[in-house]
């Protein structure tokens, strides 16, 4: 599960960049931070949203059970590789004669033999997909955690408003007064 944290933070860095990747980062353990120890800033907040001191380990549960689900995407994609290879094998093909037809000089005998190299390495592709179904099928669960994510964060964030701009539970305010002995009056005529 380490590894694939630390991959995962490798692919969010290779599609926002190392500031895009640390600013997401920022965000979310700020959102998360000020939804559960920022409560504790005032009097009453912890009252007005009690569900922000348990963010993080909703966070934490919510990522372990996608985790999970990823760990048993593994052995299904791994099994039923054979039967899908053709179809990623298709999808590969296409790409790459769209891309050598966006070359200018490019004709009808280099696409075949494009395309007859490419059927040539099926077998490798499909042994090089064996290897590679941790990075692959993690790439199909990068976006749920994302946006779980940053869904625990803005919870988080509006735990924190909400408990900031709520008016202090104050106690019913009674007219009060001293006791009669604790003021001294002396009055002389």
């Amino acid at each position: 599960m380490v590894d694939e944290i630390g991959a995962r933070r490798k692919r969010l860095r290779a599609s926002f960049g190392d500031r895009g990747q640390a600013v997401t980062e920022f965000l979310v353990l700020g959102g998360l931070a000020i939804g559960s120890i920022g409560l504790v800033v005032r009097e009453g907040m912890v009252r007005v949203a009690p569900w922000g001191l348990a963010l993080p380990a909703v966070f934490v549960i919510g990522y372990l059970l996608i985790d999970a689900r990823r760990q048993r995407a593994v052995p299904e994609f791994k099994r039923r590789l054979p039967e899908i290879n053709d179809d990623l094998d298709a999808k590969d093909l296409k790409r790459t004669l769209t891309e050598l037809r966006a070359e200018q000089d490019v004709d009808a005998e280099d696409l075949s033999r494009a395309e007859a190299e490419f059927r040539a390495n099926t077998e490798a592709r499909r042994l090089a997909r064996a290897e590679q179904a941790d990075t692959i099928v993690g790439r199909a669960y990068d976006w749920p955690v994302f946006l779980w994510s940053f869904g625990c964060a803005l919870l988080g964030a509006a735990a924190f408003v909400l408990a900031w701009t709520a008016q202090p539970h104050a106690a019913p305010h009674e007219e009060w007064q001293p006791p009669r002995e604790a003021v001294d009056v002396d009055i002389a005529p």
